[in-house]
Order: structure tokens, then sequence, then C-alpha cells
């Protein structure tokens, strides 16, 4: 849990008849998008009838609703109610999930051009990688795919030319200064790293995702042996000692 002192002051904007978007600095930063998760706690309990659901971005959120229920102008004038009970001290509940990852090989492909670019080993590359958590800014993209960073700035390198076509689910990648897990097999520009059996997304169980927005991610070496003989047993293993 932390504890954040913020102002807001963002912006509002119609996005259709069917949302309103409100709009906080055009950046990309923990503060920014703890404005957002913050702004997102505090419309869900307050219960506002009419909102149908909220979409958290960056550096934006998203209010989607029903006309029919509530009007524009009276969505808005709740929204803005927010902003004089969102200074102070505001308590955050987030989690660190620690993932197990094999890094480089067939596995992380990308890794010695990554190191290259860095002027580093991709040892020093790998160690750099599990050094410190990564915060998630949003969940996106393709179902439960946690968008997180900020990566240490040596490694921050620019999309793929040619991006490839069939990455599979679990594969670790980075670009720029954000990192993300595959939680399905799907087309990417990113560069990959390595590979994690440890599923963050399964549509089938009560817990859908283990990870949320404002959650924070730290990557963990394990061998290309352990990960391929990665079974329930270890999973739960791995959360007694690491996600307990």
């Amino acid at each position: 849990m932390e504890t954040q002192t913020i102002n807001l002051a963002p912006s509002y904007f119609m996005m259709g008849d069917k949302a309103i978007v409100i709009q906080f600095k055009q950046n990309i930063s923990i503060e920014t998008n703890k404005k957002v998760q913050i702004s997102a706690r505090i419309i869900e309990d307050r219960k506002i009838v009419g909102i149908t659901q909220l979409l958290p971005a960056f550096n934006n959120l998203t209010v989607c609703y029903d006309p029919l229920v509530i009007r524009h102008d009276e969505l808005l004038q709740e929204l803005k109610k927010i902003e004089s009970h969102i200074s102070g001290d505001i308590q955050l509940d987030n989690k660190t999930l620690y993932v197990p990852v094999a890094f480089g090989g067939e596995y992380g492909p990308d890794l010695e051009e990554i190191a290259n670019h860095a002027g580093l080993s991709q040892e020093e590359v790998i160690s750099i990688l599990q050094k410190t958590p990564y915060y998630v800014y949003m969940i996106g993209f393709i179902a439960g795919y946690p968008y997180s960073g900020d990566i240490d700035k040596r490694l921050s390198i620019p999309r793929r030319s040619n991006p490839r076509m069939k990455v599979e689910k679990g594969t670790v990648q980075i670009v720029n200064n954000l990192t993300g897990i595959f939680t399905m097999t799907a087309p990417s520009g990113w560069h990959l790293v390595g590979w994690t059996p440890m599923e963050i997304f399964n549509p089938n169980l009560e817990q859908i995702s283990r990870l949320n927005a404002g959650d924070y991610i730290q990557y963990i070496e394990i061998s290309k042996e352990e990960a391929e003989l990665w079974n329930q047993e270890r999973q739960w293993e791995w959360d007694l000692k690491w996600n307990s």
C-alpha cells in the first residue's frame, strides 16, 4: 500500500455520446498514472448510476455511460466533484508479482541485439532487467497484457522495423521504456528477452488476471530447464516463496 499526495487538474472530453474522457498530463509517468488509478477507485466507490465501464489508460480515464440513465452534463458534474476529494493523502492498494523468467536463447532471441545496442554483455542486460520492479501502467492491447515500466534507460530500444507475426504466450518483451508479458500468442514489434511459464491471465479461472493496473512486476531469472519442467506444483512452491 502506498500513500501519495496528488493534486488533480484534469480536462474532460466527449467521446461519442456514451463516454467522457478524463485527461491528465500528456505524458507517461507513474505520478500521472496514479492519478488515473485514484480517480477510477473513487468513481467505483461512488457507484454513480448510469456508468457502465471504466477504461484506465496511461494518462487518461474513459468513463462509459448509458445516456438513457444519466445525461452527459449530469455525469460531467458528478465527475468534477471528484477533484475536490482527490488531494491529500491517497492510499493505493498494490502488490508486486514476482515472475520467473528464462532469459535469452530461443526464448529471448533479441537479447544479443539489445546488449549490443546498450554496449553491455547479455549477462549485464539480464541483471539489469531483474534489478527493479516495474509499475503496471495499464492492462490492454490483448486481454490481460500488462504495460509496465520504466526499464533502465540503457536498455531503451525502438520498435523492430519488421514485427513478428507470431509471438508465444508467456514471452517477456521490451520496447522504449516499457516491458510486458504476452498473455496469449499474437503479433508483436517489441524485442523479445525471455519467457515465463507462469500464467498471469486465464479467463477460465475465478481470478482472471494476477495483475491489475497499479501493481508491480519483478522478474526473477530461472533456467531454461526449470521453465520447461514447470507445472502446478512448481508454481505453488514459487508463489509460496515469492508471492505469498
